[in-house]
């Protein structure tokens, strides 16, 4: 049997676009205090690449990749090739070089849907589908981008699913394999004020989430598409009705950067803050964060993680709600509204000691022991 893997004997490989994910410096902080070893490389310095190549090849000491984007590990993957010996953290998994999936020790997400995805459990999508084609919604190089190639991701989607296929033959399903570290949360980024209600419904989410798939359990005709459709298409909807009756904060129409005390201030004026995990049904950062500021959701809920989103949470389907419906939904989301948040404030404390990056860390050092995930973090 192989030894145990220890979270603080690992050597932990980051780079700077890891060291600007404000939402794990948390648990950086807390592998700190363990004395767990942080490296961040510049993998576009040979200096730098050399010395990671000498320093991993005279050690087995483990190496966990966390938060890298695909040409990142792409630059890093010939120093694994023979070594091995490495476990991968990805933000959004299903953008993450296949190659490290199949031959890490272990595949950790920050998202159930990974895990259900890749024991052949559950479908990347189960609902509906984004749209064909769309147009970009700001001026960034990247949103063009992906309208431009979308036409050609469709086209050549038959293609690259016959080589997923092959792909998929070639991965272990192992459950063992698998591992769960939820976002972390820390208690003084969630600051609770007594803010008077300003809005009724408040949108500070992205509407545009485009892709290249480079996971084999993802079908090639989502390439380039815009994963949060569904939340595009609820904030504009409810938009409409500013002023009509209700009133809406959309952060789409302030251009200016928000500081996050800013942010945490804007969600505490608001009765309701529109949440979705897009299409794919993501556990992103915002459920928690909403949740632990004691400001209820409208949106999408989750179909494999936190139980407790049910008690603070008006579901509806984006995708196919009507504008009437809509709006006798937001009437009744109003009427919800003080049992709701009296949910939220009720959870804050339970969620910040479950999601406390502490806590986290030993849940992960308990499933590299074989043992079960507890509750409270699962539906059942």
């Amino acid at each position: 049997m192989s030894p145990v893997i220890r979270l603080k004997d690992c050597l932990w490989i980051r780079t700077q676009h890891g060291e600007d994910q404000p939402v794990m410096r948390p648990m950086i902080r807390s592998l700190k205090q363990r004395g767990a070893q942080i490296l961040v490389v510049n993998v576009s310095s040979p200096v730098e690449m050399a010395q990671l190549r000498e320093r991993l090849w005279k050690s087995d000491q483990h190496v966990i990749l966390q938060g890298m984007l695909p040409k990142e590990l792409n630059a890093l993957q010939p120093i694994f090739e023979r070594r091995k010996n490495f476990s991968i953290m990805p933000i959004d998994w299903w953008v993450s070089p296949f190659w490290y999936a199949r031959h890490a020790t272990y595949n950790i997400f920050h998202t159930y849907n990974g895990i259900m995805v890749h024991t052949r459990r559950a479908p990347f999508l189960s609902g509906a589908y984004p749209p064909w084609f769309y147009v970009p919604q700001r001026r960034v190089a990247y949103e063009y981008q992906s309208a431009l190639l979308r036409p050609a991701g469709l086209l050549t989607a038959p293609v690259l699913d016959v080589y997923k296929a092959w792909q998929r033959t070639t991965i272990s399903p192992d459950p063992g394999r698998y591992l769960y570290f939820p976002y972390p949360i820390a208690e003084a980024d969630v600051p609770l004020h007594a803010d008077a209600p300003q809005y009724d419904f408040t949108n500070l989410g992205a509407i545009m989430g485009t892709w290249f798939m480079r996971d084999p359990y993802v079908p090639a005709a989502l390439n380039f598409s815009n994963l949060y459709a569904d939340r595009q298409r609820l904030i504009k909807l409810i938009a409409g009705f500013q002023g009509q009756p209700f009133s809406v904060y959309d952060r789409r129409q302030h251009k200016a950067f928000v500081p996050w005390d800013e942010l945490t201030r804007i969600i505490r004026q608001s009765r309701f803050v529109v949440c979705t995990g897009g299409i794919h049904l993501n556990a992103v950062p915002k459920f928690l964060e909403y949740a632990c500021l004691g400001i209820p959701m409208f949106g999408t809920g989750l179909p494999f993680e936190h139980p407790w989103l049910d008690d603070c949470l008006v579901p509806v389907d984006p995708m196919r709600i009507t504008p009437a419906e809509l709006k006798v939904k937001l009437t009744e989301a109003l009427d919800r509204h003080v049992q709701l948040r009296q949910n939220c404030l009720a959870m804050r404390e339970p969620l910040l000691r479950l999601f406390h990056p502490d806590t986290l860390l030993d849940l992960l050092d308990a499933q590299m022991a074989g043992k079960a995930i507890p509750p409270g973090y699962l539906r059942v």
